[in-house]
């Protein structure tokens, strides 16, 4: 009794953290449902390219491995952007919404970039993934 009690308060608890962190974390989960409007063509990879070489390579590099310049001052080096997980393990709506909104030492770009330039961006960093020989 006692056994199930606790299994059923540990339930709830549960249960209430799981809809708490989706609530506080909803436009993140909706990002996860939003696919590259561009898919990925081979203009959206130039403008993203370009967009790149003013914006990201300085911390990210030139092949997005994160060895850019600026990564040397950097308490925290960017991450290797070719080992992103392809849709969809890492959707390209998070992608997409981690370059709008920033993470950690990585800053906010939705208000200097339109939505038009990140999802070239996610085309851009997509075309660097490293496949498997």
């Amino acid at each position: 009794m006692l056994l199930s009690s606790l299994l059923k308060k540990g339930l709830m608890f549960l249960a209430i953290v799981l809809v708490g962190s989706v609530f506080f974390q909803r436009n993140l989960v909706l990002a996860a449902f939003q696919t590259n409007p561009t898919q990925g063509s081979i203009e959206s990879v130039a403008r993203g390219e370009q967009i790149w070489a003013l914006n990201c390579l300085s911390c990210h590099g030139p092949e997005a491995v994160g060895d850019g310049p600026a990564s040397a001052q950097l308490a925290k080096r960017p991450k290797d952007l070719t080992m992103i997980a392809s849709p969809p393990f890492f959707p390209d709506g998070i992608l997409a919404f981690r370059i709008a909104n920033g993470k950690n030492t990585m800053p906010a770009w939705q208000d200097i970039l339109t939505p038009d330039q990140i999802w070239d961006l996610v085309s851009f960093i997509r075309s660097k993934a490293k496949r498997p020989a």
